[in-house]
């Protein structure tokens, strides 16, 4: 009776490594007959030939070869394809070997005499970590070449960042921090780091410290055993352990809990961690990139972030820009965007106007890069023109200044609206207000005045943050 066809091994490539060939043609049967495209050879030299001309997704190889040992072509392997699901094949008495194989990371291992569905069961396995394996670079970018990556700008502040990422890319320092604004390109100056870097070929793992709730942030980075809490139905691996070699991002990492910053600093300093309910230590091999577009020195004064971790970070800063530093990068930038958006949106790219580059070098740019990319995208999707003109683009209006009668109406915006107002509104926060004997709430007074701006603009964003004196983005916040 013919054996039905898998769909989760159709059209993948298995590469056997054995001399036995009566066990490399059995294997072979039992897969093809299952969609998977196999090749056997029996030698280390024909292996490590096949491998880089070939280039299969699972490998399947003896420990003990006529010309070498499996262990060597195992370390060759993870070298030059780190991801890529090896299974090893060991007589007995060998035990001992296919563990160290485990610890250098090979996939599983079979003991000879094996049930060959055993080893279909285990080749059915590792096809799908690497589809897992594969939709996490897609979803992350990895997959681009390093000479994908851009950082566009020839201003001097761009010329000597990109200096600095490559020095410090190719160094061994296991830390860095960078410091910029918001929408400046933290993020793209940490995957500059890990693409630049002998760690390219390994996973970059990103986590947003302000997303995630406290309870969760501390397993996302450690992971847990089975049993650990009560919905812990099974074991789970965490960034730190995932990363394996490659690179962590932690961006926000001011917005990090201070308990969990306590942890961090452990794994830190000792570079080994354990996962929750568990007590194996596990060691640190990836490099930490941090990011803040907070002032680290202040949170630390203000008792929300820890001084010792902030120095153990802190090991190599990297600032980045604001774009209006680099007012001269704005007309490259938005040539690159329109080029990039015009392919992403399906659309011919327009050419810009002078009157428009005008209105876009004259802009203040609070948001940076992330609010210039968002503008030409709008004017695009929008108006689809092929001359881009200053009618075309909206931009957030530059906050006015307050006179003493819209004080009672704005001076108690609190939080990112009172510092989004704040940083522009000139001298007004100087002038005082007397909250009445009987006290009021912060909380209900915006809430209500963030009502009343969006019902008198009618559901418009942007006249209801003009009239609170903020920006879209931080109403929309």
């Amino acid at each position: 009776m013919a054996i039905p066809e898998n769909s989760k091994l159709k059209n993948l490539k298995v590469l056997i490594v054995d001399d036995e060939d009566i066990l490399a043609w059995s294997i072979e049967t039992e897969l093809k007959r299952r969609g998977v495209e196999t090749l056997a050879v029996g030698t280390v030299k024909d292996a490590l030939d096949k491998f880089r001309s070939w280039g299969p997704d699972i490998l399947i190889s003896d420990l003990r070869l006529p010309d070498g040992n499996g262990m060597n072509l195992l370390n060759t392997w993870r070298l030059e394809k780190p991801d890529m699901p090896v299974i090893l094949m060991t007589a007995h008495g060998a035990i001992d070997s296919a563990i160290s194989a485990l610890r250098l990371g090979a996939f599983d291992y079979m003991q000879k005499p094996f049930d060959l569905r055993s080893l279909v069961a285990a080749v059915t396995r590792a096809a799908e970590v690497c589809k897992l394996r594969n939709k996490l670079n897609s979803f992350q970018g990895l997959t681009k070449a390093v000479n994908q990556l851009n950082i566009v700008g020839s201003h001097p502040l761009i010329k000597k960042l990109n200096q600095t990422l490559k020095r410090v890319a190719s160094s061994k320092v296991d830390t860095v921090l960078i410091q910029g604004e918001s929408g400046s390109g933290k993020e793209l100056a940490a995957r500059a780091l890990h693409l630049w870097s002998n760690r390219k070929d390994q996973p970059f793992v990103e986590i947003n410290c302000a997303s995630i709730p406290e309870a969760l942030l501390e397993s996302e980075l450690f992971g847990y055993e089975k049993g650990a809490f009560t919905d812990a139905r099974e074991k789970k691996l965490g960034l730190f352990e995932l990363a394996k070699c490659g690179t962590i991002f932690l961006d926000e990492i001011g917005e990090m809990p201070t308990k969990v910053q306590a942890k961090l600093l452990r794994a830190l300093e000792y570079k080994k961690f354990k996962r929750l309910g568990g007590i194996k230590d596990i060691e640190i091999q990836a490099r930490i990139v941090a990011a803040t577009n907070r002032n680290l020195l202040q949170e630390i004064a203000n008792n929300n972030f820890r001084a010792d971790l902030y120095y153990r970070l802190n090991i190599i800063q990297i600032e980045i820009p604001s774009l209006r530093e680099r007012n001269s990068d704005i007309k490259d930038l938005t040539e690159f965007f329109l080029q990039d958006l015009a392919k992403e949106l399906e659309l011919p790219k327009p050419t810009i106007s002078d009157s428009a580059l005008e209105l876009l070098e004259n802009h203040s740019w609070p948001g940076n890069i992330r609010e210039l990319k968002n503008a030409l995208k709008s004017a695009l999707v929008i108006h689809q023109p092929s001359i881009l003109t200053p009618s075309h683009i909206s931009l957030d209006p530059l906050i006015p200044k307050t006179t003493n009668n819209e004080i009672i109406g704005k001076s108690r915006l609190t939080g990112a609206v009172a510092a989004d107002y704040r940083a522009s509104s000139g001298d007004f926060f100087d002038n005082e207000f007397m909250i009445p004997d009987s006290g009021f709430s912060l909380e209900d007074l915006e809430k209500n005045l963030l009502l009343q701006a969006i019902n008198r603009s009618k559901n418009n964003q942007t006249k209801a943050a003009k009239l609170l004196g903020i920006s879209r983005h931080t109403l929309r916040y």
